[in-house]
């Protein structure tokens, strides 16, 4: 994007705008060219006045600007979004004179908006009057010279002017920002992917129909697993609605731009008009901590599972480990996690040569299935200020997406921003997340993986011995027991070595093993003494526990 002196870019004036800082910002060489509305931005970059616009499209405390929205719609054939920056937004009360005099109040519908606690509690009955930007506030308070008036904007805004700061920081909220597009010429050329985009469209059906926003949200999310960064409606004055969405992902992604032909072929016979405003990089109100993730061990299965679904997240990945290109050692350095995603038996082992590896403010996990050991090692071998967070996907690598997956997390005491940054990653992506401590979560993995599979090894062993014919089986069994032929069948499929892993970690394994046996010869006991009466009492109240 050219930033010469000779190139002019638009902005919402007048000078001291918060739009003009984004501008400057963004290009620091350019020729800024003042506009008294955001319409009049959008127009000298439709009409080649200017080669580039900067306008406000939202603010995180009230939400989009209209006014941008409906430029976006008026203006789509010839300007598009190129860019979008952040910067925080500090309120300030400025005037010329006592602040017990105010009795009027200048600012942007947005600004007055995002001020309105700190008005309704000093000034209830003050008129408050909106005016195009915070900028042209303070420019009017100053010109009438009445000790009465008062504006909103910006400290740098007010000192321009020549005000007095009357009251700083009034917005609702502290760290307030605001998002602004940089716009530019519809021009392919344009439209760069870097890997974490986002696109912006509308899609404005002819009138309102039952059931057409569920229609386009399915389409989005479920049939193309795509993320909407946000969706915001407007009315026209028909009753109908255009709905403004950002996509996660560019307009160049073969998915993206799937979705939006799938889109326009199902809402044809709406009529519906889907209008694209343009692919950008992704700038949320709060970037991310968590830019890299290292996956030790990220050649495996279930390693190049993490692999794809941290890079779609838009996370740099390193792999680490045999046959990965980087030493373990160069993969913990250029990362700021560090997953470890190994064998149960080699986990304690790797958990020790990455701890000793590890720097403050980095983050440490493993997926292992068994805790206890190498959840107590990461807490005990990690430096002082190393995040240490426990992870168990309860799922294989053959899963398509995490959508209603199990993914258990196991916090610690140095679980931090970081670990809640990683966690999310799961949320998004629709995993179903539960939280525990190491000893609940073995304690549940040796019934549900040591007994679970330990009752499937058994009755494979007695299929195989004592039914005269186990491959005419299927021939003879109930639907019930061909569920349970097939997850027996699924279960003896998995690794053999994972199997006898999971059965010779698991310190509580062994005990829920006993226990199942002891229950066994229970029930054997009451059916061999011909004791039902009690036998169906014990089955009603098991199923409670269901």
């Amino acid at each position: 994007m050219s930033d010469s002196e000779s190139t002019r870019v638009a902005y919402l004036g007048p000078v001291g705008s918060y739009t003009q800082q984004a501008a400057g910002q963004r290009f620091a060489h350019a020729k800024p060219i003042s506009c008294a509305s955001i319409e009049q931005v959008f127009a000298a970059v439709s009409n080649g006045e200017a080669a580039h616009g900067v306008v406000p499209i939202e603010n995180m405390l009230q939400g989009p600007v209209t006014e941008t929205q409906d430029g976006l719609y008026s203006f789509h054939e010839t300007v598009r979004i190129h860019d979008m920056l952040v910067i925080p937004i500090e309120h300030t009360l400025g005037g010329i004179g006592d602040p017990e005099l105010i009795t009027t109040i200048y600012s942007k519908d947005q600004a007055l908006k995002q001020c309105s606690e700190y008005l309704q509690a000093n000034y209830p009955n003050a008129r408050l009057v909106e005016v195009d930007s915070t900028s042209l506030a303070a420019e009017r308070v100053k010109a009438a010279s009445d000790p009465t008036l008062a504006a909103i904007a910006g400290p740098s805004a007010l000192e321009l002017y020549g005000l007095d700061v009357l009251a700083h920081s009034i917005g609702n909220i502290r760290d307030n920002k605001t998002r602004f597009a940089v716009l530019g010429s519809p021009e392919p050329k344009n439209f760069v992917a870097t890997g974490n985009d986002a696109t912006a469209c509308v899609i404005y059906p002819p009138g309102d129909r039952v059931g057409i926003l569920e229609e386009i949200l399915v389409v989005i999310s479920r049939d193309h697993n795509l993320s909407l960064s946000s969706i915001h409606s407007r009315p026209d004055r028909r009753g109908a609605f255009r709905f403004y969405v950002e996509i996660e992902g560019h307009l160049n992604d073969k998915i993206v731009q799937s979705c939006i032909s799938t889109l326009r072929r199902k809402l044809a016979d709406d009529l519906a008009e889907i209008l694209v405003f343009g692919s950008y990089p992704r700038r949320p109100f709060n970037p991310p901590k968590l830019r890299t993730i290292g996956i030790v061990g990220g050649t495996g299965k279930m390693g190049n599972w993490f692999r794809r679904l941290f890079e779609q997240a838009g996370y740099e990945v390193a792999i680490g480990g045999l046959d990965s290109g980087l030493s373990i050692e160069e993969c913990v350095a250029q990362s700021q996690a560090v997953l470890l995603s190994v064998p149960i038996a080699e986990s304690v082992k790797v958990a020790r040569q990455v701890s000793a590896l590890l720097q403050p403010g980095q983050l440490v996990l493993d997926n292992t299935s068994v805790k206890g050991q190498v959840m107590s090692v990461l807490s005990e071998a990690v430096p002082e200020g190393v995040e240490v967070l426990g992870m168990h996907t309860i799922f294989g690598p053959d899963e398509e997406s995490l959508r209603k997956r199990n993914t258990i997390f196991t916090r610690t005491e140095a679980s931090g921003d970081l670990a809640e940054e990683f966690e999310h990653i799961f949320y998004k992506y629709g995993a179903h997340l539960s939280y525990t401590n190491e000893t609940n979560h073995d304690q549940q993995m040796a019934f549900h993986q040591n007994l679970e599979h330990f009752t499937k090894i058994v009755l494979a062993e007695v299929l195989a011995r004592h039914v005269s014919d186990p491959a005419n089986t299927r021939a003879y069994s109930s639907p019930n027991s061909r569920a349970s032929l097939r997850t027996m069948a699924r279960v003896l499929r998995v690794d053999a070595n994972l199997l006898t892993e999971i059965q010779s970690h698991n310190t509580q394994g062994p005990a829920m093993i006993d226990h199942f046996m002891s229950v066994a010869s229970e029930v054997q006991a009451l059916i061999g003494t011909g004791d039902f009466d009690t036998l169906l009492a014990r089955i009603q109240n098991s199923l409670e526990a269901l």
